[in-house]
């Protein structure tokens, strides 16, 4: 993704008219935090300030530093580190969806404008911290996780271990994950400041269905370190997705 020259000014007046307002505020907002001028992105992206991505597929690019899309259906707000970090704001943020990495909102006013803020604050602290070696093994993972979530992550790390058949704990995305008899991996585990995380979520709605309390974001069980770990739920859950991969690892009549 690339600037693409067009004037913000230009863009803006196209806007449908009940999101030039929103698209202003925003605009606002993210330039007061970044202390950089609006740029249209991929033609449809307003973006403040760059930054250089690399991926573990080796792919990589540039793309802005906050950056938002005010489409017409709904307001998009990119924080390409994810969600898993931003799990008590989003339980006050108020209407909005999620995807891997978009904010979706169909209409700003419908928000805590307080807790967006503190939301596009910390994006913005990731995207410009010192980078920190990245983690290649589970023991080098388990040095980075905050003192406060260890204790818990390895009570969780406990449990997945328990209820699958057999597994092998690896580093994968960044991450631990759980690779099963399938041969690949079933199950993801992460810890955090103030929770600790599980994934992705099964394929079964009635287990769905019970992990709704825990969910944050896409996908995610986010399990808060001043509450205990809803056990019977974890091992059904871990349990689930060990039969899921199963099943894709299953050849195809």
């Amino acid at each position: 993704m690339r600037p693409t020259g067009e004037k913000i000014d230009a863009y803006l007046d196209a806007l449908p008219p009940r999101r030039r307002p929103e698209a202003d505020s925003l605009i606002a907002l993210m330039g007061e935090l970044s202390g950089e001028e609006p740029v249209v992105w991929a033609s449809r992206i307003i973006g403040f300030g760059a930054q250089h991505y690399r991926l573990d597929s080796g792919r990589e690019g540039d793309m802005p530093l906050l950056a938002f899309n005010p489409g017409k259906a709904r307001i998009t707000i990119y924080f390409n580190e994810g969600f898993d970090r931003y799990g008590e704001e989003l339980a006050r943020l108020g209407r909005h969806s999620t995807g891997v990495s978009c904010l979706y909102l169909t209409r700003l006013e419908n928000t805590d404008q307080t807790v967006l803020r503190r939301m596009l604050e910390r994006s913005l602290a990731v995207a410009t911290e010192p980078p920190t070696a990245k983690p290649e093994t589970v023991d080098e993972y388990l040095d980075q996780v905050p003192a406060a979530a260890r204790a818990r992550l390895d009570e969780l790390r406990g449990i997945v271990r328990e209820s699958l058949t057999t597994s092998d704990e690896v580093l994968s995305y960044g991450i631990l994950g759980y690779r099963t008899e399938s041969g690949k991996v079933a199950v993801y585990a992460s810890g955090w400041k103030d929770h600790v995380a599980l994934y992705p979520l099964p394929a079964s709605e009635e287990l769905r269905s019970e992990c709704a309390p825990y969910v944050r974001g896409k996908g995610t069980m986010w399990l808060a370190l001043d509450a205990p770990l809803p056990r019977d739920l974890i091992v059904r859950v871990v349990g689930a997705l060990e039969g899921d991969a199963a099943a894709r690892a299953r050849p195809r009549p």
